[in-house]
């Protein structure tokens, strides 16, 4: 990956979607960020968090807190080979892959999707309710930065 560009990738539960960006500045186009303020509403029709269904309270021998303020909170995870983790929950949430492997998401309704995670990938996902399991042949590595927003 060059200087002048990086891969966001941004999925809805079990749906993955990739974005190449140029990250040359063009000052000339404006986007939909450009005019956004901070008073511009998200709409989202969730329920508060529940933290008792965090990754830290429900797998603690594969996630650690690293922070937690301002309700963002920054977490380690590792998955060996043939680890799995229970149904656990996460806040709107952003996941950078430090070593990749391949892991079996199972949603809450029983559907499951398998997703090759690379070093160096980035994914920005909805809160979620899934269990994972390390179904490849390398340990994953991950740092997750969970966004706990207030909800009405």
């Amino acid at each position: 990956m060059n200087n002048n560009s990086f891969k966001l990738l941004a999925f809805a539960p079990f749906a993955i979607f990739a974005f190449a960006c140029n990250n040359e500045s063009k000052t000339s186009e404006k986007t939909e960020m450009d005019t956004m303020t901070k008073e511009t509403p998200v709409v989202r029709d969730l329920p508060a968090f529940d933290k008792s269904r965090s990754v830290t309270v429900i797998s603690p021998d594969h996630y650690k807190q690293l922070a937690d303020t301002l309700n963002i909170r920054m977490v380690s995870g590792i998955y060996k080979p043939g680890d799995s983790s229970i149904m656990h929950a996460h806040p709107d949430f952003a996941m950078y892959i430090l070593e990749g492997g391949t892991v079996e998401l199972t949603a809450q309704d029983g559907s499951k999707q398998n997703i090759e995670f690379k070093k160096d990938m980035a994914v920005i996902m909805p809160a979620t309710t899934h269990s994972a399991k390390n179904i490849g042949k390398t340990t994953l590595k991950i740092i997750v930065v969970e966004v706990n927003r207030p909800r009405n």
